[in-house]
């Protein structure tokens, strides 16, 4: 670890502070694994994250602005670095999810099951609010730069929530499928997705530039250089290959309802 570096002196404030990792978690809305990640430099923290952390540790701006001078040092653009401007930017969106339908193709029963999910204490109001802006997302795509969509998840991903979401669900990925801007592959029960513990995403700008993320608890890493992307667009291609076309998916999907 930079002994130099944002994680540096977040766990340095952290301790001079008197605080364990769970108890700063606590005090910015957060989990102490993130707070763990964020120290190792395993995961860079959203500036909304840091501008609570520095709040929280009293850092008078400290931390913010070793955040803003590592951050302003990446090899992407600023604009690049957050996903949802990297979405309205792109052409062609590639996603591998690892356990659950891709985000940007959930319906709004479907969203709102793996929010409650993963959010067990949140009201029904917000759970409805967010599965209502994930699914606002690819609606707001289509409208604006309409990016060709490809997504690969696994079978299973359609069989762990009650049937009337899966049916809700499965109808929305045939819709899907009728478009000719998305191209949506499905790797059956028995075949695993190797290497791969996190949903990745590739974005091809009309530039020829190709920006890859991947998917975490406490938010989305932007992978700054082309051998990140080029590695992690290999995950996605290697998916591809292990997951049916598009005429055996729709066969598959008709065959849930």
């Amino acid at each position: 670890m930079d002994e130099t570096g944002f994680g540096a002196n977040l766990a340095k404030l952290r301790e001079l502070s008197g605080l364990t990792q769970r108890q700063l978690a606590n005090r910015v809305d957060g989990s102490a694994s993130s707070i763990s990640r964020w120290e190792s430099g395993t995961i860079t923290p959203r500036r909304s994250d840091v501008e609570k952390l520095d709040s929280a540790l009293h850092a008078g701006g400290r931390l913010l602005r070793t955040w803003e001078s590592e951050t302003s040092g990446s090899q992407l653009p600023p604009w690049m670095r957050s996903v949802g401007k990297l979405e309205d930017k792109a052409v062609s969106i590639d996603t591998v999810a690892v356990s659950t339908v891709p985000g940007l193709l959930q319906s709004y029963a479907f969203a709102r099951e793996v929010f409650r999910a993963g959010r067990p204490s949140a009201t029904s109001e917000e759970l409805d609010k967010l599965a209502r802006l994930r699914v606002e997302r690819y609606e707001r795509l289509t409208r604006s730069n309409d990016p060709f969509v490809t997504a690969v998840f696994p079978e299973f991903a359609l069989r762990w929530t009650p049937e009337a979401v899966r049916i809700d669900q499965v109808k929305a990925l045939l819709a899907f499928a009728e478009r000719e801007r998305t191209s949506i592959h499905v790797v059956p029960d028995g075949t695993l997705l190797l290497s791969l513990t996190a949903a990745v995403h590739v974005y091809r700008l009309g530039d020829g530039t190709i920006v890859a993320a991947s998917e975490h608890g406490n938010g989305s890493l932007v992978y700054d250089t082309p051998a990140q992307a080029a590695r992690i667009d290999g995950f996605i291609r290697d998916a591809l290959t292990r997951a049916l076309p598009e005429a055996h998916t729709v066969k598959l999907l008709e065959g849930m309802l």
